[in-house]
């Protein structure tokens, strides 16, 4: 009886992994479809120096062409403890969709990450 009990948890747990990757992976797509084209616009109008006001690119970065293009959740740039959920960040460090762009060789990894909820773009070097 106890391995009949076992193998049911273990069922379970299966299916509840598959069912929490399969809506993960279509909701990424549906996102990445949705705003991919808002996250070229928003990268290619922002100048091309990062937080500091430093320029990250030499001349102008295509990313229309970009060579990875994937949906994160939220900013982990950004110091907000995960208890302080009243903390103004909380949404935009935790659950806000963002939209990244890569760009470039093996060693010099351009990044933009597009926050779909704040519309805005910001550039990284990776």
């Amino acid at each position: 009886m106890r391995a009949v009990l076992i193998v049911l948890a273990l069922l379970v747990a299966a299916k509840v992994w598959t069912q929490d990757r399969m809506y993960r992976e279509a909701a990424g797509e549906a996102l990445l479809a949705a705003y991919k084209l808002h996250a070229v616009s928003a990268c290619a109008g922002r100048p091309q120096t990062d937080a500091r006001g430093m320029p990250i690119a030499v001349g102008s970065v295509n990313w229309k062409s970009a060579e990875t293009a994937e949906v994160l959740i939220g900013n982990p740039r950004l110091s907000v403890p995960i208890w302080q959920m009243e903390h103004p960040l909380w949404n935009a460090r935790y659950k806000n969709p963002i939209v990244r762009l890569t760009v470039g060789e093996r060693f010099s990894r351009l990044a933009c990450d597009y926050d779909v909820m704040a519309g805005s773009a910001e550039l990284l070097v990776l």
